[in-house]
């Protein structure tokens, strides 16, 4: 029996967002990744803005994205968008939201982390 030729792809992806929940220091559990036309991702954050959590969305003909969660059937507010490169290497990721966390609450305000340096 042939595996699946969409399974390479779908774990690669997995992988992938796990790798970049995991050098945000985000179980895996609180992320998800679902391949298709087009890939889609997503990592829960602890941090806040604004009283609200945050969260990173990932989709392939987009890119990244760093966006505060949405409440019910409203849209995620996009905080910083990353479209270029759409799937950047995890490290880059995940410094690029760190960087974005830090300007966001300079003065140690929030629950922000420094990301692994892998």
């Amino acid at each position: 029996m042939k595996p699946d030729p969409g399974h390479a792809e779908a774990a690669a992806l997995r992988d992938y967002v796990e790798t970049v929940a995991e050098l945000l220091r985000v179980e895996p559990a609180a992320s998800w990744s679902e391949p298709g036309s087009p890939s889609a991702a997503y990592i829960a954050l602890a941090d806040r803005h604004a009283g609200r959590l945050l969260m990173l969305q990932w989709a392939a003909d987009s890119g990244w994205c760093l966006a505060v969660e949405p409440d019910g059937a409203e849209e995620p507010s996009v905080l910083v968008r990353w479209p270029e490169p759409a799937r950047p290497p995890a490290a880059v990721v995940a410094r690029r939201v760190h960087q974005a966390l830090t300007e966001a609450a300079p003065y140690g305000k929030g629950s922000i982390h420094e990301p692994d340096s892998r």
